[in-house]
C-alpha cells in the first residue's frame, strides 16, 4: 500500500493509466519496487517472507490449499510483474532489480525443497514445495526484467515463457497434489505419512493420479513441468550471451542452484510417493484404507490429463504465452516455437524436432521395455520370506521412513535445520520405536527459529506495551481524534 501511495502521491491519482506516465527518480522508483516486490513476494511465499504458507496448509481444507496454491500465491507474482514491468516501465528497470528477483528466487527454490525434504506431513511437504516453485518462478522473472534492463527482447520474452509457463503448470500439477492429499486424509484422517504405507494397492486411482502429479513436479519428461523448468533453463542458459561480466557469473551459479533444487526435488518427491504409497502399511486405518469416491477420483484424473496433454502440446501454447508477453512488455516479436522445437531457434542448444519427438516418446517407454526384459530373465521360481529383523519379530514400522531417506541431508544441512521435538509423555513412558519416531519426526527452519520468531517476540511486546492506549475512555478517544486533526491540518499547512 505505501508503494501505490507514493506513486499516487507524485501522480495526482491512483489510477493504474497515471501510474504508467510517472517517470520517477531513481530512488523512488527503487524504493517503490523494493515495497512492492516484498509485499507481493510475501503473498506469494518467497523466502524470507514465507513462514506463514507451510502453517496456513495444513490447517485449510486440501481443496482450499489447491486454491491457495494453485491461484493465490500466484496473484503475488502478477503483482511483481505489474508495478516492475507494468507502471514503473516508464522510469526503467535497473538491472539489479532483475539480479535481485533472480538471487532470491534461487534461494528460494533452493531452501524450500530441503525444507520439504524434511517433513513428514503431506500437506507440509507440499507447501514447503511451494516455496520451492515460486522461486523457480522469480528466476524466470528476474531474467526477463534483466533482459528489459538490457533492452534485450529475446532475453525478456523467453525469461517471461518460463515465468508463465510455470506458473500454468504449478496451478495444475501443485493442485492434483494437493486433491491427492486430501483423497488419502479423508481415509486415514492422518497427515502423518509415517502412519501410511501401501495405498498403491488399496487406493489405486489416487496413486496413479499422485504419481503423475509426482512425476510432473520433479520435470521430468514427457510432463508439463519439463517443459516449463527447460524454458528456465534456457533463459539462464542465454545470460552467457549478455557483456556484462556478473551477468555471465550468475547465470551459470543460479543454473547449478537450479539443477540441485531439481535433483532435490525428484528426491522429494520419490520419497513422498514411496513412503505414502508403498511398502506396507503402518497404520490401521492404512490397512482398511478404500479408495475415494468416483468424483474425487474424476477431479484428479482430468488434473493429471491437463498435466500430458499441455507438455505435448508445449510447441503450440509457447506461442500464445509469447505473444502474452509481447503486450506484456512491448517487446519486438522473437521466435521461440517452430514445429515441437522447445527452444528458441537462435540458441545453441536447440535439439533437433525429431530427435525430440524420440525422446519425448523414449523415455517412458524405455524403463518399462527395461522392467519387461528384466522380469523375462527371472527364474521360474521364487522364494518369498519374512525379512530378516535381527533375531525380532518383523513390524511394520520396521520399514524404511521419511526420516531414513532425509538423514544424510539433515547431516550435511545441520545448520539450516533445528529439530523439533514432540513432548509427549505416554511415548516416553513406553521408550519404544515409536518414542524415537516422534522425536525426530520433522524439523523446524533456522529462518523461523532466529529470524521470523524473535521479530514475531518484539512485535507482541511492543503491542503489549501500547494495548493502554485503547483504555476504553470516550474522553481519551475525542483527544486522539483532536490531536489526529490538528497533525493533519498542519500537514497541509506545510
Amino acid at each position: 500500500m505505501i508503494a501505490f501511495l507514493l506513486m499516487g502521491r507524485e501522480s495526482g491519482s491512483l489510477d493504474f493509466a497515471s501510474f504508467r506516465t510517472l517517470s520517477l527518480s531513481l530512488g523512488l522508483a527503487s524504493a517503490v519496487f523494493l515495497l512492492a516486490f516484498f509485499g507481493f513476494g510475501a503473498k506469494a511465499g518467497m523466502m524470507p517472507l514465507h513462514s506463514w504458507l507451510p502453517r496456513a496448509h495444513p490447517a485449510a481444507p486440501s481443496h482450499a490449499s489447491a486454491l491457495m496454491s494453485g491461484v493465490m500465491v500466484k496473484i503475488g507474482i502478477f503483482g511483481i510483474l505489474k508495478v516492475a514491468m507494468d507502471l514503473l516501465a516508464q522510469t526503467g528497470l535497473p538491472l539489479w532489480w532483475g539480479i535481485l528477483v533472480m538471487a532470491i528466487g534461487a534461494i528460494s527454490a533452493l531452501l524450500g525443497v530441503l525444507y520439504a525434504l524434511a517433513e513428514q506431513d503431506i500437506k507440509r511437504l507440499l507447501a514447503w514445495s511451494t516455496v520451492e516453485n515460486v522461486g523457480i518462478i522469480l528466476l524466470a522473472v528476474g531474467v526477463a526484467m534483466v533482459g528489459l534492463s538490457l533492452h534485450d527482447p529475446l532475453l525478456t520474452v523467453v525469461g517471461l515463457l518460463g515465468a508463465l509457463f510455470h506458473l500454468l503448470n504449478h496451478a495444475l500439477f501443485k493442485g492434483l497434489l494437493f486433491l491427492g492429499a486430501g483423497a488419502i486424509i479423508s481415509r486415514l484422517h492422518n497427515h502423518d505419512m509415517e502412519k501410511m504405507g501401501a495405498l498403491a494397492k488399496r487406493m489405486p486411482w489416487t496413486a496413479a493420479a499422485c504419481l503423475i502429479g509426482c512425476l510432473a513436479i520433479s520435470a521430468l519428461p514427457p510432463l508439463n513441468g519439463f517443459i516449463s523448468e527447460w524454458y528456465t533453463c534456457q533463459s539462464l542458459f542465454s545470460l552467457s550471451r549478455v557483456e556484462a561480466v556478473a551477468l555471465q557469473l550468475a547465470g551459470p551459479i543460479a543454473m547449478v542452484m537450479l539443477a540441485v533444487t531439481g535433483g532435490l526435488a525428484v528426491m522429494c518427491f520419490v520419497k513422498m510417493y514411496g513412503i505414502t504409497f508403498c511398502g506396507a502399511p503402518r497404520s490401521t486405518h492404512a490397512e482398511e484404507a478404500q479408495e475415494v469416491p468416483n468424483t474425487m477420483i474424476v477431479a484428479m484424473l482430468l488434473l493429471a490429463a491437463l498435466c500430458v496433454l499441455i507438455a505435448l502440446s508445449a510447441s503450440w501454447l509457447a506461442p500464445k504465452i509469447m505473444h502474452i508477453a509481447h503486450a506484456f512488455t512491448n517487446t519486438p516479436p522473437v521466435t521461440v516455437a517452430s514445429g515441437i522445437a522447445l527452444v528458441p531457434g537462435t540458441f545453441h542448444t536447440q535439439v533437433p524436432p525429431s530427435l525430440l519427438l524420440l525422446l519425448l516418446l523414449a523415455m517412458p517407454l524405455l524403463p518399462s521395455l527395461y522392467w519387461l526384459w528384466c522380469r523375462s530373465r527371472r527364474a521360474a521360481f521364487r522364494r518369498t520370506g519374512d525379512a530378516w529383523a535381527c533375531g525380532y519379530g518383523w513390524e511394520n514400522a520396521m520399514a524404511p521412513s521419511g526420516n531414513g531417506v532425509m538423514q544424510p541431508l539433515r547431516v550435511v544441512f545441520s545448520a539450516l535445520f533445528r529439530l523439533r521435538q514432540q513432548l509427549d509423555p505416554t511415548l516416553r513412558l513406553n521408550k519404544g520405536l515409536a518414542h524415537v519416531t516422534a522425536r525426530a519426526q520433522s524439523t523446524e527452519p533456522f529462518w523461523d527459529e532466529r529470524v521470523i520468531r524473535p521479530i514475531v517476540s518484539a512485535t507482541q511486546r511492543l503491542a503489549k506495551e501500547i494495548q493502554h492506549l485503547q483504555s476504553g475512555d470516550f474522553r481519551l478517544y475525542c483527544l486522539y481524534v483532536v490531536a489526529a486533526l490538528v497533525v493533519l491540518l498542519i500537514a497541509i499547512a506545510v
